[in-house]
């Protein structure tokens, strides 16, 4: 029975009230704090409304940081209706809850437990979980980001395809990915990257020209800095001359990004990813509330 009672009783959390009860605050007395009334404050907790300079350095000077917005703990109870944080950010990676599992070392349990509140992370296991989704893992609801139509057509045209023959290639029925075109469906993980895979390589037209720029990124523990080699110009050895600016790659660092750009066959400047950065094009971000 009390357990029971317990279970009905739980009720979710935001990132700022939890910090609030770190310091022993609560909402009223927070907002009392910072010169704020609870409710405006709420809205800031709750994401629909944003952090203003001036509520940030006051949340700062209270609280010694700034929380995100969203709701970190679920205390019990399953998020009914919702998709979290995590999840949505590996299905824009094209990762499924299972790889995420697998590149953090956790099991598809655990992982789903940590995505929806019930659990809380290790710092070893966050780190992992952080280098996988290349972003801070929190716990907090999300809408889910729907499939940029412009997008897809955009990249259908490129090709001279029509979208039968993108479903043939993706190994989706053409059903399906009408579903996913207007709205109805929203696709998986494995759906999203081979679409991604099928519109998004580059065609003939966007083909570099033998003169480019190569361009890598990296980052190792507070250091940072970026690598840029050009190739075809004047100058002797394959590819003619290269530049050099920024060093070289220290080792065991991370590589950021790392792309090669130039003209493509039309003129056009082109730009090939080197490291993939998942199925974002392919989505349209929810609009922040007003």
């Amino acid at each position: 029975m009390t357990a029971t009672n317990t279970a009905n009783t739980t009720r979710a959390e935001t990132e700022l009230r939890a910090a609030a009860r770190r310091r022993g605050l609560t909402m009223k007395e927070l907002a009392e704090k910072m010169g704020t009334t609870p409710s405006y404050l709420s809205q800031i907790a709750t994401g629909n409304r944003p952090w203003s300079p001036g509520m940030r350095e006051k949340a700062e000077a209270v609280l010694g940081e700034v929380p995100g917005q969203g709701i970190v703990y679920r205390q019990g109870g399953v998020v009914q209706g919702e998709s979290s944080y995590i999840r949505e950010r590996a299905r824009e990676l094209g990762m499924s809850m299972q790889e995420l599992a697998e590149r953090a070392k956790v099991s598809y349990g655990y992982m789903v437990q940590v995505s929806r509140g019930h659990r809380n992370m290790g710092v070893k296991v966050q780190k992992r979980v952080e280098s996988a989704l290349e972003a801070p893992a929190k716990v907090a609801p999300a809408r889910c980001a729907d499939v940029d139509r412009q997008a897809v057509w955009e990249r259908m045209d490129a090709h001279g395809i029509s979208q039968n023959e993108v479903a043939r290639r993706a190994g989706v029925s053409s059903g399906h990915l009408s579903q996913i075109m207007n709205g109805s469906r929203t696709p998986s993980p494995g759906v999203l990257k081979r679409l991604h895979g099928v519109l998004f390589r580059r065609t003939a037209a966007e083909r570099v020209m033998p003169v480019e720029l190569k361009v890598l990124g990296w980052k190792k523990g507070e250091r940072s800095g970026m690598v840029v080699k050009g190739a075809g110009g004047p100058g002797r050895g394959e590819g003619g001359g290269a530049i050099r600016t920024g060093g070289r790659v220290p080792w065991g660092a991370k590589v950021e990004y790392a792309f090669r750009t130039g003209y493509d066959g039309l003129g056009r400047v082109s730009v090939e990813h080197v490291v993939d950065r998942g199925c974002s094009a392919m989505l349209k971000r929810a609009e922040a509330a007003a």
